[in-house]
């Protein structure tokens, strides 16, 4: 989309608004809102958008011209900047998750867990992530990103394995306790380098990918334990997973370069597909399930060639949906992605130049 089309497009959104605001038609109070397509600058780099669960609302996690680390809450109707709130000096990158009522964001970045009531947009607590096991010199790995257990009662954090020079110990997954704000217990995971954690609905159990495949960790005991690795993952490095709303598939992306995705049947843990779901040098991020499970929404950066798009693809089959697609994005490099809980606007967080920018896109 590009543009031109954008700004279009934005302006019919406005106009239909307007006319539905006078005719009495329009949506019910109750549904999730619809954004209005904008590209709306909020920071340096690093956007990571997250969206509240009645669509009024974007948080933005994004790092600051000044290598500050913050949130940026935007209005998803006007496109306005309607807050802003300091989380500290940048350590890593910031990766954000909403609990399911809207009430508490979490931003997680290096070794610091913010926790941000979003009522107020104060910082309730800033919490340092347990000292990771290693030997002396070495250094605590970097974290990879964050997940809600199905019930919200536990939020899992992945962190790559502690380094020294050209050494790498093993990565863990933390369990943080979202009642009691403390982190409970971890497990160690038999690979150095980790991506993002994903909850399978229903049971619970954890999965991330790591650089020895895809790890599976029950969560069904007190202290949570390595199950096993899904054969036939150990190469595709699918470092990004998404679960199908039921639980019934897992989706693993390989990110590096190669345009590959795995489909991975987590009752077996078995692979049972693959598919190339965008051309090689293209990396595939930021995973995104439609509520029904039909449409699986990907960030597509190919840094060859500084072109930026997402795309959508049907989980039945693999196959890109085109209508769907938003290519030729404003963005050099995309940086993360969210569904609006109405189904169709896209949240997009990316990078031109000097500026990270939320793109709102309606599909």
């Amino acid at each position: 989309m590009s543009r031109k089309t954008t700004r279009r497009a934005a302006a019919a959104v406005t106009a239909t608004a307007a006319l539905l605001a006078l005719t009495g038609t329009a949506a019910a109070a109750d549904a999730p809102l619809s954004g209005t397509e904008a590209t709306i600058s909020v920071g340096a780099r690093n956007a990571a958008p997250v969206v509240s669960p009645d669509g009024a609302k974007a948080y933005v996690a994004v790092t600051e011209a000044d290598n500050t680390s913050t949130v940026k809450v935007v209005d998803t109707q006007t496109g306005a900047v309607t807050g802003r709130l300091a989380l500290g000096p940048l350590q890593w990158s910031a990766d954000p998750a909403l609990s399911a009522d809207g009430s508490r964001l979490y931003v997680l970045d290096g070794q610091r867990l913010s926790v941000v009531d979003t009522a107020t947009l104060t910082l309730r607590a800033t919490l340092a992530l347990p000292d990771q096991p290693r030997p002396a010199g070495w250094t605590p790995g970097s974290t990879s990103g964050l997940a809600f257990s199905p019930d919200g009662s536990t939020l899992y954090v992945s962190q790559n394995g502690a380094t020294a020079y050209r050494q790498n110990g093993q990565s863990r997954i933390l369990a943080f306790a979202t009642a009691q704000q403390a982190f409970t217990t971890w497990v160690q995971i038999p690979a150095p380098y980790v991506g993002a954690p994903a909850a399978r609905p229903g049971t619970g159990d954890v999965y991330v990918g790591t650089s020895q495949g895809v790890v599976h960790v029950t969560t069904a005991a007190t202290t949570p334990a390595v199950a096993g690795t899904v054969q036939g993952t150990a190469t595709n490095l699918d470092y990004n997973l998404a679960f199908t709303p039921d639980g019934k598939r897992l989706f693993g992306l390989a990110e590096l370069g190669t345009g590959a995705s795995t489909l991975i049947d987590p009752a077996t843990d078995t692979v049972t597909t693959t598919f190339q779901s965008a051309g090689s040098g293209d990396t595939l991020e930021h995973p995104q399930v439609s509520a029904d499970g039909s449409r699986l929404y990907l960030a597509d950066s190919n840094y060859g060639t500084s072109t930026a798009s997402v795309l959508a693809l049907d989980t039945a089959t693999g196959a890109p949906v085109p209508a769907e697609t938003a290519g030729d994005l404003d963005e050099d490099a995309l940086t993360g992605l969210a569904l609006g809980p109405d189904g169709h606007t896209l949240y997009v967080g990316g990078t031109a130049g000097q500026s990270a920018n939320l793109q709102i896109i309606a599909h």
